[in-house]
């Protein structure tokens, strides 16, 4: 695993005294009101009744309250990823957990990508428990959501309050919301002047790697954010591979352009070819699955025509890490 270096030639943003990650840079933005909201959000079938908190503090106060918040999670817990995403149909990824882990473990690797996680401006995480149910996420603008059971609702008051907090009626001022342009920039904070330095996508995948991550797709559809069908797209996607020779051990990159009706076709179209090659082996890792928007595919697909008849993969090759 590379480890990353955060930039040290960017200074940090401040509202006044109020602190922003590295990865935020303000546009004409108000300072927040620091403290946290609070709402009842009644249950259905699929979740129980809740109390949501959403707080807000200057940066440098944001790390210790996520701690305090992560020790009162029980032993067993789901963890949750949202990142700005590059697919052309969709703004952010969801990577969710199938199987549970066991809380330390989640911890350990928080340690390690904490400074990231809550520096870069486009990505955030979190964990779920659901016994007792609980949620606990810092968002991309490393505001803290917290969902607890009712009977939980006390003691997440005293423990903000132990952290300077109180309830506000409102955190970030509404008008933010209403503003036709996003009222921040994100900016780059990682040092990339090598090819050995990670970017954000590489510890993405290390992220869901480490902690059994998916994207919340549904594999046999082709939907955009809005839930309209979109029939055949075009899709770019790399793989991890890795030599089929035991006695040379060497990783490398599956690149493909394909089209597909959904994801889960793309992968099987991409999975058979894969196949039909010895040389390299792959074991279901998928560095990254992305629509692309017809006016941006590359110069090799010019003469692709905008609604492909058929799921094909137009380019593929495997390159040596």
């Amino acid at each position: 695993m590379r480890s990353f270096t955060l930039r040290t030639d960017i200074e940090r943003h401040r509202i006044g005294r109020f602190q922003l990650p590295l990865g935020l840079e303000p546009i004409d933005l108000p300072a927040p009101s620091e403290g946290y909201t609070i709402e009842f959000v009644e249950g259905d079938d699929n979740a129980p009744d809740v109390y949501r908190f959403y707080a807000v503090t200057s940066f440098e106060k944001v790390s210790a309250l996520l701690d305090a918040l992560f020790q009162i999670l029980p032993g067993e817990i789901f963890p949750l990823v949202e990142v700005g995403s590059k697919d052309a149909f969709r703004t952010m990824d969801i990577f969710s957990a199938r199987e549970p882990m066991q809380l330390d473990e989640f911890l350990e690797d928080w340690r390690e990508y904490r400074q990231v996680i809550l520096e870069d401006g486009s990505i955030g995480a979190g964990a779920q428990a659901d016994e007792p149910y609980m949620e606990v996420f810092v968002d991309s603008w490393k505001g803290v959501d917290v969902q607890v059971a009712p009977d939980m609702k006390d003691d997440i008051e005293q423990l903000m309050a132990r952290h300077g907090l109180e309830e506000v009626a409102h955190t970030w001022p509404p008008e933010v919301d209403e503003r036709p342009e996003p009222p921040l920039n994100v900016r780059e904070i990682l040092v990339l002047d090598s090819e050995e330095c990670p970017d954000i996508d590489e510890i993405l995948f290390q992220l869901r790697e480490a902690w059994g991550l998916e994207l919340d797709v549904d594999l046999d559809e082709n939907l955009d954010e809005g839930g309209r069908r979109l029939g055949r797209t075009l899709w770019h996607a790399v793989a991890i591979v890795e030599s089929a020779d035991d006695d040379s051990p060497r990783a490398g990159y599956a690149l493909a352009w394909a089209s597909a009706s959904s994801m889960g076709e793309l992968q099987r179209m991409l999975e058979s070819r894969m196949e039909l090659q010895d040389e390299w082996r792959f074991h279901g890792q998928w560095y990254a699955v992305d629509r692309v928007a017809f006016d941006e595919r590359p110069d090799s697909l010019s003469a692709l025509p905008p609604r492909p008849a058929r799921s094909e993969v137009h380019e593929f090759r495997i390159e040596p890490a």
